[in-house]
């Protein structure tokens, strides 16, 4: 019979780490409809590429314009939507969304862009 001897050493870092919980960016549609957007990672980036295909993946419109902004959606309202994993999955998400969620997207990556690009005139006359 094995006997197992468990020690506390003083030098191992005992500190409890907290998973990271998911943040999300809410915005509200014309319709009412509460969007919740999840920050892409770029592995989920790396995999829209690879979802989307290689010939789809180089059009910097549809790319940005549109699944991007579908692969960001999170929730509507109560529903959970996973990470898409194919075309079909975005077209679906594209449908749910509609023009006034796409609209409420588009404006608010918008203005996460003109935001971005204050904050840079800012830094640069500082310099």
């Amino acid at each position: 019979m094995n006997t197992i001897t468990l020690r506390e050493q003083a030098d191992v870092n005992t500190e409890v780490r907290q998973a990271r919980q998911p943040q999300y960016q809410s915005l509200t549609d014309s319709r009412g409809r509460v969007i919740q957007l999840r920050e892409l990672d770029p592995l989920q980036q790396a995999r829209l590429v690879m979802a989307v295909g290689s010939e789809l993946s180089t059009n910097a419109v549809y790319m940005n314009g549109f699944a991007l902004p579908a692969a960001m959606v999170a929730h509507i309202d109560d529903d959970f939507f996973g990470f898409p994993a194919s075309i079909s999955q975005i077209e679906d998400m594209l449908k749910l969304l509609g023009n006034e969620g796409m609209a409420a997207v588009n404006e608010h990556l918008l203005g996460r862009l003109e935001a971005a690009r204050a904050d840079a005139e800012v830094a640069a006359a500082k310099n």
